[in-house]
């Protein structure tokens, strides 16, 4: 038996001597084209790396100028911010001073019409007192009835 059992180890020896030959045979195939495979990926990042290269660079260039026309755009603004608050703050000033005038035009207005009105009064009192006055010089000296104040008004 031990022949035979050196035979059966012989013979599996062989099958398993095959097996590995044609795995290494099937891995080095499988490994071949997965180069392959990776020769025709290489080109073709290499076609694209070209093609893109132009593109890159005018989206650089694009992104450049997107760039200075946002900080362009920004200073203008920042400006027109500043300018907006500077006119703000003399608007607030003028605000004042004019709100001031008003108030001492009101004050002088109530003072001019005080005035006005006691002028009017002494005029009137004045006016009475010499149409009396009149009266009593043109009857001749006597003094006649006197006139209510509803008819000097009427006068």
């Amino acid at each position: 038996m031990d022949g035979a059992l050196a035979i059966a180890i012989e013979v599996l020896q062989a099958i398993a001597l095959i097996v590995l030959g044609a795995g290494a045979f099937f891995f080095a195939y499988v490994m071949n084209r997965f180069r392959r495979s990776l020769d025709r990926m290489d080109r073709a990042l290499g076609a694209v790396a070209r093609d893109a290269g132009p593109v890159l660079d005018r989206a650089r260039a694009i992104g450049e100028n997107l760039n200075y026309i946002v900080m362009s755009v920004r200073k203008d603004v920042e400006r027109a911010s500043e300018t907006v608050a500077r006119a703000n703050d003399r608007l607030e000033d003028l605000l004042v001073v004019a709100e001031e005038r008003v108030e001492e035009l009101n004050a002088l207005i109530e003072v001019v019409q005080d005035e006005v009105e006691d002028t009017l009064i002494t005029a009137t009192s004045a006016l009475k007192g010499i149409r009396t006055g009149a009266r009593i010089l043109a009857g001749g000296g006597r003094r006649r009835k006197q006139p209510t104040d509803e008819q000097d008004d009427d006068d």
